[in-house]
């Protein structure tokens, strides 16, 4: 937009205009000039409201108004007038506004944990009532932090937040990372401020050094503070725990608390969640150190936690700490069954004085905490629906992260047919469970009905809804299928919608497209509808094995009708139905799903977790599609079914196996590319029967036999069975921990430093070679989250010849674990750190209050408090940057000058337009029909005008009156002419003689015009 600093120059065309018109025959056609005037009067009344590039339309009205002194000026007197134009434009002073009007505010929300608890609330309503007072021009950005920054939306003119989007961690205020995110949202061409809503208890960098730089780039930081009572407040500031201990050992620990009075409570000690001690106050002002004993049997991490209990205290989130003390007991493993029975596999581990501990799968809660005990984890023939997708992410981390070992069992409960395939652990296990083309045995017609009722529109943790995890599920179906197979995809509310009618999977991807395209609408489910025209697509399937999967809510699921007596019609037509519920068995329409199930011979499958869904669509399909268990032929295999070890099984360990024996039984898998096999099937399969690879930082290692139960066969009773068995297990637990590795961990606020003493006689020493450092954050609280918590691998630095130090920040509350990887490979399991609450509620002992770290940040940008945050939109600290123009106006007015003088000493315009006439052959102009129009002049003629143009118009007809008439003589004799009879005796009367010297002398006063 173009700004003009001295627009009163523009007055000057009003006397020049009227010098021309009165002394320089300077005739336009003023009727033009009445729009023009029109919109500068509208313009006073809508300024702003239209973009500038709107305006060049008035080029059209003033084009039309110099058009009629155009015609007798010529190109030069165009010229002329621009010159006169550019002049007159150039004293106005115009300058290029670069960033437009109005102004960016940038507001940056606090929103951790130290904030008050009504102040969210507040803060968002803030945040919509400055949008919906933006002016024309206004921009607004938002940042939200805790313990990282966040860019929850960019400058928008329009946009409108209605919800927070971004994730942020609360444990921590990282105030200085929020005000750096601000400033580089900000146009270093517009006028911005930024407006913090924040208690100002930072705890990140000092936020000082972003204000600095803020004053730098001339952005005030404004702000609205909230502010927490924080008098008289008691707290737990550190818990001095050993790090490790051994069974049985008695240690000291201290707690350390803080109190700005003198105040009487109770302090209690729980170690896993049972009081060991307690000590009643008073505790006086300041620090209080208090020392306390005990003695541990069990081996693994032990947790404990200080509780504070002092009345009136106004900031209770701080009255807790934690800490933790590793009991190292050596390495054991834990046996997972269904059962909890202990069984031939963890006898013959304990009759190798081997630690082992047998748990109930389905009860075990996996934690970090519970598995910290543990080198290794064996599941021995357990269906995956017993774990759920929140505990096998545990175990995938166990390995991958925590460096444990993994070993699955086979059975008629596990692997493929067990619900593995799809499930975290499949990245994880040594070998694949997939469908191969060259090993099915019968063809399959599934159709698949898809609850799409309001309810599936619900976003689930991870930002999918139901609905889009559902139509995951159901292209992994479709892509497990053959091309001889066939499948039908309905989507049901009140209603059937075919989304793919009965076809051959000749194109997996294309169906499943489709099926990914299902959005959620309409109302409940009718169950009924959804079975009968499911039933109408199988009916056009060829194939003898035809299947229903339905996936329903399990609250929600209605008009079920005669359902009964149409499941009885599936089975005389041999079609089965198995049931996806979304829910549990507690639900109000369980029953009714379950019954459908067991009238349709099908599974019937309930779940809490919506990202279960894709893994259960997989596991019903596999059921129906093929049997992943491979028994023995009686008629062909009546000893069992053979097996044989290969070279590679000595990587296990000293494992001489000879003759592998047969089995009766085992779950079809394929080893996987990076995978080790040490024993395969001798059948038409090949398949592994024990395989095993690294994986992350452990060990993985599967057995696809059933090694205790019927189907184990002449393996069960093997000879080298024990052997076979603690060869694996030893392989799995790994070596010790190298000894020529010392870590040590401290707690600075926030931060957690590392630091590792190296053997200095360590081979490879000075090569540059450092070890890894791996940290593990804490699981989210009740591992709602989808996933798990990525690992982290700070940077070591070298502190001295054997000595490196790292260092990491603590984002959320909880245990941080830390392993460090030699060069070798081998894993040295470091301290664990614990985060009890947020760094935000620390005593603020000698530091200053948030306020007053507010309103330092704001004196120093040049900001101000905000009582009213409106006032941010109409105190713009700067104007938008703008650009001369007069540098191109002078480039412009040197190039028309020397236009206007070539044309006049050298006669351009005659030139050119004399060529251009004679160029084209009077044959070849062009014609046309139409006649030629013409715009009237609507030049005004005063009367006094009009009698002198009367007059001219009369004069030469006055004269040809007045002329005297030739008279011929009577007496005389008409002469004889010499020229033909048919020439006309009249003749015109010759042109005047043109006088060459006044014609030119008069064309070069025209030029010295």
């Amino acid at each position: 937009m173009i700004h003009l600093q001295y627009p009163e120059f523009l007055l000057l065309t009003l006397p020049l205009g009227y010098g021309f018109a009165r002394w320089g025959g300077f005739r336009p056609a003023w009727v033009w000039a009445a729009p023009v005037a029109g919109w500068i009067v509208l313009q006073a009344f809508v300024t702003g409201l239209l973009p500038w590039w709107f305006q060049l339309w008035v080029l059209v009205p003033i084009a039309l108004f110099l058009r009629p002194w155009l015609r007798t000026a010529g190109v030069t007197g165009a010229i002329r007038m621009a010159l006169v134009g550019l002049l007159l434009f150039a004293l106005a002073g115009p300058e290029w506004n670069r960033g437009g009007d109005g102004i960016d505010v940038v507001i940056v929300a606090d929103r951790s944990r130290s904030m008050p608890a009504e102040s969210h609330r507040n803060v968002l309503e803030l945040i919509k009532n400055i949008e919906s007072n933006r002016g024309p021009g206004d921009r607004v950005a938002v940042v939200t932090f805790g313990s990282r920054a966040h860019v929850e939306r960019e400058l928008s003119a329009d946009a409108l937040l209605d919800h927070y989007k971004q994730e942020v961690l609360p444990d921590g205020s990282d105030l200085n990372d929020a005000l750096l995110a601000a400033l580089n949202r900000v146009d270093a061409d517009r006028p911005a401020r930024i407006l913090v809503l924040s208690d100002g208890e930072a705890n990140g960098a000092s936020p000082l050094s972003a204000a600095r730089r803020a004053r730098e780039t001339g952005v005030p930081i404004d702000f609205r503070a909230y502010e927490r009572l924080r008098a008289g407040d008691a707290a737990v500031r550190s818990i001095s725990l050993p790090e490790t201990v051994s069974p049985r050992e008695p240690f000291q620990f201290s707690v350390s608390l803080y109190a700005d009075r003198d105040a009487d409570g109770t302090l209690r000690v729980l170690r896993d969640g049972k009081l060991v001690a307690s000590r009643e106050g008073p505790f006086l002002t300041g620090t209080n150190r208090l020392t306390f004993r005990d003695l541990i049997e069990e081996g693994g991490i032990h947790n404990y936690r200080v509780e504070l209990q002092v009345e009136d205290d106004p900031l209770r989130e701080n009255n807790v700490g934690a800490g933790l003390v590793r009991v190292d007991a050596g390495p054991r493993i834990l046996v997972l069954n269904s059962d909890g029975t202990e069984g031939n596999l963890a006898k013959e581990l304990r009759s190798a004085r081997l630690p082992v501990d047998v748990a109930v799968a389905g009860t075990h809660p996996l934690t970090q905490d519970a598995l910290d005990p543990y080198r290794a984890v064996i599941i021995e023939n357990v269906p995956a629906k017993e774990f759920g997708r929140i505990k096998m992410e545990r175990l995938a981390q166990f390995v991958e992260d925590l460096g444990g070992g993994l070993m699955l069992t086979g059975g008629q409960r596990s692997f493929g047919v067990g619900g593995y395939f799809n499930s975290p652990l499949d990245d994880v296990l040594p070998v694949s469970m997939e469908i191969r083309e060259e090993h099915r045995k019968t063809r399959v017609a599934i159709a698949i009905a898809l609850d799409r009722s309001g309810s599936m529109a619900v976003s689930v943790a991870g930002g999918k809804t139901k609905m889009q995890l559902a139509n995951l599920g159901t292209a992994e179906c479709v892509r497990l299928l053959s091309p001889g197979d066939s499948v039908a995809v309905i989507a049901v509310d009140s209603s059937p919608h075919v989304i793919q009618s009965m076809t051959d999977v000749d194109d997996p991807e294309a169906i499943a497209r489709r099926a990914l395209k299902i959005e959620s609408m309409g109302g409940g489910i009718f169950v009924y509808e959804a079975l009968v025209a499911a039933g109408k697509e199988l009916m056009k399937a060829e194939q003898a094995t035809k299947h229903i999967i339905l996936f329903s809510d399990a609250a929600d699921s209605e008009e079920p009708g005669a359902y009964k007596s149409l499941l009885k019609r599936f089975e005389s037509s041999g079609i089965t139905v198995s049931v996806i519920g979304l829910g549990t068995k507690k639900n109000v329409d369980a029953r009714l799903l379950e019954d459908i199930a067991k009238l349709g011979s099908g599974n019937i499958m309930f779940t809490t977790d919506p990202a279960e869904l894709p893994r259960l669509f997989t596991e019903d399909t596999m059921s129906v599609a093929r049997s992943s268990f491979i028994e023995k032929d009686p008629a062909t295999q009546p000893d069992g079914i053979p097996g044989g070890p290969l070279a590679d099984a000595v990587l296990l360990g000293n494992l001489n196996l000879g003759t592998f024996p047969t089995a009766d039984g085992y779950n079809l898998s394929y080893l996987k590319p990076e995978a080790t096999a040490a024993v395969i099937s001798t059948d038409e399969y090949a398949a592994p029967w024990a395989a095993f690879w690294y994986r992350g930082l452990g060990r993985v290692a599967a057995i696809t036999l059933e090694v205790d139960g019927q189907f184990s066969g002449q393996f069960g009773r093997w000879d080298s069975y024990d052997d076979f068995l603690i060869t694996h297990a030893r392989w799995l637990l790994g070596g010790d921990d190298p000894d020529d590795v010392f870590v040590d961990l401290a707690k600075q606020g926030q931060d957690a430093v590392i630091t590792v003493e190296l053997d200095p006689n360590r081979p490879g020493k000075g090569s540059g070679e450092m070890p890894r450092l791996i940290v593990v954050p804490p699981e989210s609280p009740g591992g709602a989250t989808p996933g798990r918590p990525a690992p982290l691998e700070p940077d070591f630095t070298w502190t001295g010849p054997d000595t490196l130090e790292g260092r990491f920040r603590m984002d959320r509350t909880g245990s941080w674990r830390t392993l460090v990887q030699t060069r070798g490979g081998e894993i040295k399991r470091g301290p664990a750190v614990t985060l009890p609450y947020s760094p935000e509620f620390d005593p603020r002992e000698g530091q200053p209050s948030g306020s007053e770290v507010l309103a330092e940040v704001a004196d120093l940008s040049g900001g101000v408090e905000r009582p009213d945050v409106l006032d941010v939109l109409h105190n713009p600290p700067r104007s938008a940057r703008t650009s001369s123009l007069l540098p191109w106006l002078f480039i412009a007015g040197i190039v028309l000058l020397i236009l206007e003088i070539a044309g006049r000493r050298l006669s351009l315009w005659e030139r050119l337009t004399d060529a251009a006439a004679a160029s084209i052959p009077e044959s070849i102009k062009p014609r046309t029909w139409l006649p030629r129009w013409s715009l009237p002049r609507f030049t005004p003629t005063t009367r006094r005008q009009r009698a002198a143009a009367a007059a001219r118009t009369k004069a030469p007809e006055r004269a040809a009156a007045s002329a005297p008439t030739d008279v011929q003589p009577l007496n005389d004799q008409p002469r004889r002419s010499s020229a033909p009879s048919n020439v006309p005796t009249d003749k015109a009367a010759p042109k005047p003689a043109i006088d060459v010297f006044a014609a030119a002398k008069e064309k070069a006063k025209r030029r010295l015009k």
